[in-house]
């Protein structure tokens, strides 16, 4: 974890300066993506360059690097699972000038004295982790309970108990 991490900037003038940031964080510091995961060992590796693009528009492009242990949803032990996320954000300050954003861009709406760069980085991570883990089932110890697709294809050959009813919905 580097010691000078900065959690507030202000995004607007590190674009105009053309800062970038290239560190690691920990992920025990992200308090809301912790609660996802089964450890929060481990480290992000952040790479955030804030530039102005040839319209002169704030824009933060950047990826996020991790890997995460989360529950597998069959056998509910733990699996790492790698994370990597780009993006490319054009910086507004009012919510109307995402109407004129280039389409290349992601709007990221931000308070240029306010803006907490830990946050960012940690809805980032939240928004790359996948909804549902599962290890292959090769790995997984519950694929043993998962249903033969034979026995499904005997289900769905399985005579309509209905049917004597459409024959006679027919006669009528």
């Amino acid at each position: 974890m580097s010691e000078h991490f900065p959690d507030h900037i202000a995004p607007i003038n590190f674009a105009r300066n053309g800062k970038s940031i290239q560190q690691k964080l920990a992920i025990s510091q992200l308090e809301r993506a912790c609660s996802m995961l089964i450890s929060d060992q481990g480290e992000i590796l952040v790479d955030l360059h804030f530039n102005t693009d040839e319209s002169n528009l704030p824009v933060l492009t950047g990826s996020l690097k991790a890997t995460i242990q989360l529950p597998c949803q069959r056998c509910t032990e733990a699996m790492d699972i790698a994370l990597e996320s780009t993006f490319e954000m054009a910086l507004i300050q009012d919510e109307k000038d995402e109407e004129s954003l280039p389409e290349q861009y992601e709007a990221l709406l931000v308070d240029d004295k306010a803006f907490s760069l830990k946050d960012f980085i940690e809805d980032e991570l939240i928004l790359s982790i996948p909804l549902v883990a599962n290890h292959q089932p090769e790995h997984c110890d519950a694929t043993q309970f998962l249903q033969d697709p034979t026995e499904i294809e005997i289900e769905e050959q399985r005579e309509n108990p209905f049917q004597v009813l459409e024959q006679l919905k027919g006669e009528v």
